[in-house]
């Protein structure tokens, strides 16, 4: 038990006591007795004087008694008071010592539960740090694999350019040996002709000419030989410009062979000439039909270079254009010119009937080989994926451009995601009604960039993307809120995604992931045209959105 609580029991009973006491019955009172006289009395009471002093005496002490017993009993109801005020304080703190202790428990289940919410975000976020160093490894993985084709691509184009340095040289000492064998060809041509000059001074004339024509055939020759060496070597060291050196060395080639071709004839001419004019120059007859046959099989040479320069520059203009970005500014451009219009159709049901709903919107046609279709989200379309679903009929889907329809199909739905709508648009008119075809992207992960166009064609620019190994079907594009809130640039659903050398990659599901075009392949048994009612339709949409709800959440 408490010490001051016992000690105020005690002094409450000893107040009990104290009140409760009947000090009048102690001691009785003396009775008065009538006056005497005053002889009598003193004589005859003076043994009673005693007495009455002694009881004025015990009364005096009494009263003096009382007094400092009503002085304690005031120091006790001071002192009760004082201790009720001080049993009220203690009661108040207990109070708030309880509320302290109440406030204590509540804040340690508050820090346990923070505890427990920080070490489960303390777990989320190491996995995720986990999958953040998985994926940098498979980034590193993939541009040491670029690297090692990059380095591979470039020791073979160096080898190919060391291969044609090398027939070049092999070419130039060739044009040097027949150079050669010309001259010795010219000088005996010269001496035969001083031999016969005074029997064929008719002909010296000709002589002269075929002279002036054969200096003229190797000034040319050395000039075009120079010009071809002195493109290789630019072509060597400028590789940027390589289809353009390549097209002048065919031209060259081709001149060269003309000019080659020309003086076959005019070789031919003189020997015909000689052959009907001196019948005893065969021997010189024979050199130049000598000349002729080299001429000739040196032609077949320089035409086979020139064939296998136009495929190699062929080769090359095809791996140039594979892995040079196009202007993102001209995709735009050709985005904008070669959009269709799709417009979709369906009934739904109404307070009176039924009433006609309808949506349009842009896109671009996509080729998968021989076939064109046509591809949006579904958010683009008069129906949704829901559950309840509203049931539609009788859909109607047309594609048109400015100059006329192009198709008037049924709608299906992607393999790979049915919130992709494909609108087939098969067989293609005419080229020039359809417009460009985009192709599909063989490589769409070469760059680690795409170019982005909204549906409405408002907004395009570059967004970075990243593989997600959980999503091989998906890229993740890179979305900024930030962005949103102050109403810049940023991906969103339905825009169109194409690749950095103007392939279609693909098409936002969401405002984050793209899914990449690889197929055309649709789910069998979803398809809405005419003949479709609208409880098929309500059975099918719900069916879809279930599908959709089995898919990864961050797709979704």
């Amino acid at each position: 038990m408490n010490r001051t609580l016992l000690l105020i029991i005690c002094d409450f009973l000893l107040l009990n006591l104290l009140a409760l006491t009947r000090w009048d019955k102690l001691e009785p009172v003396p009775s008065q007795k009538l006056p005497v006289p005053q002889l009598k009395a003193n004589m005859a009471a003076q043994p009673n004087q005693d007495l009455v002093d002694l009881m004025k005496l015990a009364l005096e002490n009494e009263r003096t008694t009382r007094e400092q017993l009503q002085q304690r009993l005031q120091f006790a109801q001071s002192d009760v008071k004082t201790r009720e005020q001080l049993l009220g304080q203690i009661q108040t703190q207990k109070a708030q010592l309880e509320a302290n202790l109440n406030q204590t428990r509540q804040a340690v289940q508050d820090l346990s539960q923070r505890y427990a919410t920080v070490s489960k975000d303390a777990t989320q976020s190491q996995e995720k740090v986990q999958q953040l160093q998985q994926t940098l490894t498979a980034k590193q993985a993939e541009a040491d694999r670029q690297q090692q084709a990059l380095t591979a691509t470039i020791k073979n184009v160096e080898a190919e350019k060391a291969k044609l340095a090398e027939q070049m040289q092999q070419a130039v000492a060739a044009k040097q040996q027949e150079i050669q064998r010309q001259q010795q060809a010219l000088a005996t041509l010269d001496q035969q002709k001083t031999a016969v000059q005074a029997q064929a001074s008719n002909l010296a004339a000709a002589v002269r000419v075929a002279q002036a024509e054969k200096d003229q055939l190797r000034e040319q020759m050395e000039k075009q030989l120079q010009l071809a060496l002195a493109e290789k070597r630019a072509e060597i060291e400028r590789q940027q410009k390589a289809l353009a050196l390549l097209e002048q060395q065919r031209n060259a080639a081709v001149q060269q062979a003309s000019s080659l071709a020309t003086a076959v004839k005019v070789a031919e001419t003189e020997r015909n000439l000689l052959r009907e004019n001196l019948s005893d120059l065969k021997g010189e007859v024979a050199v130049v039909r000598q000349e002729k046959d080299k001429l000739q099989v040196q032609t077949a040479k320089l035409t086979d270079g020139v064939t296998q320069l136009a495929v190699k520059s062929g080769e090359l203009t095809k791996e140039i254009r594979e892995n040079t970005p196009v202007n993102m500014n001209l995709m735009f451009h050709e985005f904008i010119s070669n959009r269709v219009d799709v417009s979709i159709s369906a009934l739904a049901p109404a307070l009176f009937g039924s009433a006609l709903r309808m949506k349009e919107t842009k896109t671009v046609l996509v080729r998968d080989g021989t076939n064109v279709y046509a591809l949006l989200h579904v958010a683009e379309t008069p129906f949704s994926l829901a559950i309840p679903a509203l049931g539609m009929s009788i859909v109607s889907a047309k594609v048109s451009r400015p100059a006329g329809e192009l198709a008037k199909s049924p709608l299906y739905f992607w393999a790979a995601d049915p919130r992709v709508v494909i609108v087939p648009v098969n067989p293609p008119p005419a080229a020039t009604a359809i417009g460009k075809v985009y192709s599909v992207a063989r490589n769409p992960f070469k760059f680690t960039e795409a170019v982005l166009i909204s549906r409405g064609g408002k907004y395009y620019g570059e967004v970075e993307f990243k593989l997600d190994p959980r999503t091989p079907d998906y890229v993740r594009m890179k979305n900024r809120i930030v962005n949103r809130l102050f109403g810049e640039f940023s991906p969103s659903t339905g825009d169109l995604v194409l690749s950095k050398t103007g392939e279609f990659l693909g098409i936002m599901v969401n405002s984050d992931y793209c899914a990449v075009v690889k197929s055309f392949d649709t789910l069998p048994g979803y398809i809405l045209d005419e003949k479709t009612t609208a409880d098929t339709m309500r059975t099918k949409l719900e069916e879809l959105r279930a599908r959709l709800d089995r898919m990864p959440f961050s797709i979704r």
